[in-house]
C-alpha cells in the first residue's frame, strides 16, 4: 500500500503534467490533494496556488460573487476551528476557501497561521506572503504585523525588518514596529559577528530577543561573557562612544522590554538631546510617557476596587484616568498635524473625544476615518452613535444603513446586532414599528436572549 507521501508526489507530477497541458482546473485538483496529503511541503503549496492562479485567468479576485455564500459559510466554520484550536482543520478549510479565491488575504493568513501553529514555517510565510502581496491586502497593518514576527520567529531579521518597515510606514505611531525594525536589524549584524562594529542602530538587537536566543533566565545575574548581560553591554559601549544616539535608543528599549519606564524615559530623552531633537524619538518619550500615566490608572483602579468604601481612592482613580484622557488628546491632536493622512490617528483621538462626549470634534475624525476600509465600518457605527448622542436621529441612522451590508452575522455578530439593535430603536421611536420589527427580528434570529429586544417585540404587538 502507498504511503501518503507517495500519493502525493504522484498527484503533484499529475498536476505538473497538467500544467504543461494548460488544464488548470485538473492540475489544481491534483495540487490539492498534494498538499491535503502533505501539508508541510512547501513546493506542493506553490504549485497548488500557482495553478489555482491561472485558473482564474490572474483575475485577482477568483470566482467572483457566485461563491460568496459558500465562501460565508468556509468562514464562519473556520471561526470555529480557530476558536478550538485545531489547526488541521483551519487549514483544511482555508485551502478549502482558496479553491474559490486563492487571493483571498483572511484565508492565506489563516494558512499562514495554522502552518506556523503546527511548525510549518517555511509554508506559513509563503502563505503570508500571498496575504500581502498582489491581489491581497498589503495595507492591511494586522496582516503585516503578523507577517513580521512570523519572520522574526523564524530568524529572517532582514526580511523581517523589511516588512516592520511597512508597518511602520501604514502606522506611524505604531512604536512597536519602531522597536522591532532596530531590533532585527541588530540581530542581523549580530548573527554576521558584528556586534562591537556597529555603527547605527542596524547594529542594536532588543533583550527579548537576547533572552530568546541564548535561554536567559532574567533572575539569572551571572554573566559569564561578553553579549550574555545586554544591558551591561549596551553601558559599556556608551561609556566608549557616549555620543551615539542609537546606542541610548537601544538602552531605552531595554528598559522599557523590562518595563523599567522612568529608566528607559531618561535613556530616550538623552537619545533625544543628542539627535538634535529627533521628532521620532519624541513620540517614544511620549509614548513612555502614556505607558507610565495607564499604568498610574490601573494601579488606583485596582486600589479603589480593593477598598470600595474608601470615596479618596475612587476620586484619585478618576482624576489619573481623566489625566491620561487629556495628554493622550493632546499628543495625538500634535500627531494628525505631522502624520495628516493617518486614518487611525485620526480615529483613536476621535475616541478620545466621543468618551468626553464633544461629539462636535469627534464626528468629523470619525467622518475621514471612514474612508480608509480597514476603519469604515468602526466609524461608521461610532459616527451614528455619536449623532445619537448629540440628538441627530435622522443623521445616526444613515451612517447605521451604511454600515449595515458591510457587516455579517458571522464574522462579526456583536457588531451586526448592534447596529440592528440601533436601527430598530430609532425607528420604533419614530413609530415606524415595522422597520423596526424587522430589525428586532434579525436579532432574535441569532440571539434570542439580546438586551431587551423580545419585551421590545411584545410591546410593539399589543
Amino acid at each position: 500500500m502507498s504511503s501518503p507521501e507517495e500519493i502525493a508526489k504522484l498527484c503533484w507530477q499529475r498536476g505538473a503534467q497538467a500544467v504543461n497541458n494548460e488544464d488548470f482546473d485538473y492540475a489544481t485538483e491534483m495540487f490539492y490533494r498534494s498538499v491535503t496529503l502533505v501539508p508541510d511541503n512547501l513546493a506542493y503549496r506553490q504549485s497548488l496556488r500557482t495553478a489555482e492562479f491561472k485558473k482564474y485567468d490572474n483575475n485577482l479576485k477568483g470566482a467572483g460573487m457566485m461563491s460568496r455564500p459558500k465562501l460565508v459559510r468556509i468562514r464562519s466554520k473556520l471561526s470555529r476551528a480557530k476558536s478550538k484550536g485545531d489547526w488541521d482543520e483551519v487549514d483544511k478549510l482555508a485551502e478549502e476557501g482558496l479553491l474559490l479565491n486563492p487571493w483571498d488575504a483572511g484565508l492565506n493568513a489563516a494558512v499562514g497561521q495554522a502552518c506556523h501553529q503546527r511548525g510549518y514555517n517555511t509554508v506559513a510565510i509563503f502563505a503570508y506572503q500571498v496575504a500581502v502581496g498582489p491581489g491581497g491586502e498589503p495595507d492591511n497593518v494586522n496582516l503585516q504585523r503578523e507577517f513580521a514576527k512570523l519572520l522574526q520567529a523564524d530568524e529572517k531579521f532582514k526580511e523581517a525588518a523589511v516588512v516592520w518597515s511597512k508597518v511602520h510606514k501604514l502606522a506611524p505611531n505604531d512604536g512597536e514596529a519602531r522597536s522591532n525594525i532596530t531590533a532585527c536589524q541588530f540581530e542581523e549584524a549580530r548573527q554576521a559577528g558584528k556586534y562591537d562594529e556597529a555603527g547605527s542602530t542596524r547594529d542594536v538587537m532588543p533583550t527579548h530577543e537576547i533572552n530568546k536566543r541564548l535561554g536567559k533566565d532574567p533572575k539569572n545575574k551571572q554573566v559569564d561573557a561578553p553579549g550574555m548581560d545586554p544591558e551591561k553591554d549596551l553601558l559599556h559601549a556608551i561609556r566608549k562612544d557616549p555620543n551615539r544616539v542609537e546606542l541610548h535608543q537601544k538602552l531605552g528599549e531595554f528598559y522599557r522590554d523590562k518595563d523599567e519606564l522612568e529608566k528607559a524615559k531618561e535613556a530616550y530623552q538623552k537619545a533625544w538631546e543628542l539627535s538634535d531633537n529627533d521628532q521620532n524619538i519624541k513620540e517614544v518619550i511620549e509614548d513612555i510617557e502614556l505607558s507610565q500615566l495607564a499604568k498610574q490608572v490601573d494601579d488606583a483602579r485596582t486600589a479603589a476596587k480593593a477598598s470600595p468604601d474608601d470615596e479618596s481612592l475612587r476620586k484619585q482613580a478618576a482624576r489619573l484616568a481623566r489625566q491620561l484622557l487629556d495628554r493622550e488628546i493632546e499628543v495625538y491632536s500634535e500627531r494628525i498635524e505631522r502624520y495628516p493622512q493617518n486614518k487611525r490617528l485620526k480615529f483613536d483621538l476621535a475616541r478620545r473625544f466621543q468618551k468626553l462626549k464633544r461629539w462636535g470634534e469627534a464626528i468629523p475624525l470619525f467622518q475621514q476615518a471612514s474612508l480608509d476600509p480597514r476603519l469604515e465600518v468602526e466609524s461608521l457605527v461610532a459616527l451614528g452613535k455619536c449623532f445619537l448622542q448629540d440628538n441627530k436621529p435622522p443623521l445616526a441612522e444613515k451612517q447605521f444603513v451604511k454600515a449595515l451590508p458591510k457587516v455579517s452575522s458571522e464574522d462579526n455578530p456583536e457588531t451586526f446586532k448592534d447596529l440592528h439593535y440601533y436601527l430598530a430603536r430609532i425607528y420604533e421611536q419614530s413609530k415606524r414599528y415595522k422597520e423596526a420589527e424587522d430589525h428586532y427580528g434579525e436579532i432574535l434570529a441569532i440571539d434570542y436572549d439580546y438586551k431587551d429586544v423580545l419585551q421590545r417585540m411584545e410591546n410593539m404587538a399589543e
